[in-house]
């Protein structure tokens, strides 16, 4: 079944597949261990097609890296794989000491699920939208009590996130897609779709003495921190 699903990706597209690389990460991740507990029956077969599909999905990024840095300034298909809890949260703690919460509050303890693989960057992609949420719903309290001075912290920690540690990727690059060698992390990548856009429009009307966008974020979005 294996062999069938990667003879039907090089029909479809012969030019940018990579057998190298397919080979090489579908062997990281069924080299993964077997889950100890009993699962219900057809849960293993769900399992082996995501990590198939997401096999075949990193090797198409692998053989496109060239074209898609050619055609975005440096940007490339991101095939970096992280594969274990260790090293998700060796990341994960690495980027919450770059980054900060408000006052009080605290990192969440986060991991890697059970049975997934993840891009490298995503661990830090993750702390970024948890300090986001939590200075946002800091603004927020911070409008409801009156405290000026908390708002204006919370505002400027905001917008050094934006304008340190969240990028936009290039239109019509891939979902894969990582931003050029050398660009520091932390960092969450936002889609060309708008959103970087509407956020900060939340923010803009929020400092303009109407926080009604961003109320309904941190509400949306609110669990992402401790305390």
């Amino acid at each position: 079944m294996n062999t069938n699903a990667m003879e039907r990706l090089t029909a479809a597209r012969p030019e940018v597949l990579a057998p190298l690389d397919t080979e090489v990460l579908y062997a990281r991740i069924t080299a993964m261990p077997r889950p100890q507990t009993a699962v219900r029956r057809g849960s293993s077969h769900r399992k082996l097609k995501v990590a198939l599909a997401l096999a075949a999905l990193l090797a198409l990024g692998g053989g496109t890296a060239a074209a898609v840095t050619g055609l975005w300034g440096g940007w490339h298909t991101d095939t970096s794989i992280v594969d274990d809890r260790a090293t998700w949260e060796a990341l994960y703690r690495s980027a919450t000491h770059r980054l900060t919460l408000p006052p009080g509050e605290r990192w969440p303890d986060r991991t890697l699920p059970p049975h997934t693989v993840t891009a490298r960057t995503q661990p830090g992609g993750e702390a970024v939208a948890i300090a986001q949420v939590s200075w946002e719903c800091s603004w927020a309290d911070a409008i409801r009590r009156g405290d000026a001075a908390a708002g204006d912290r919370a505002h400027a920690a905001l917008n050094d996130l934006l304008a340190h540690h969240v990028l936009v990727a290039p239109p019509g690059s891939p979902e894969n897609v990582a931003p050029p060698a050398g660009t520091k992390p932390p960092f969450a990548i936002f889609a060309d779709d708008g959103g970087l856009q509407y956020v900060k429009h939340i923010y803009a009307r929020a400092a303009a003495g109407h926080p009604r966008l961003l109320d309904q974020s941190c509400r949306a979005n609110g669990s992402g921190a401790g305390s």
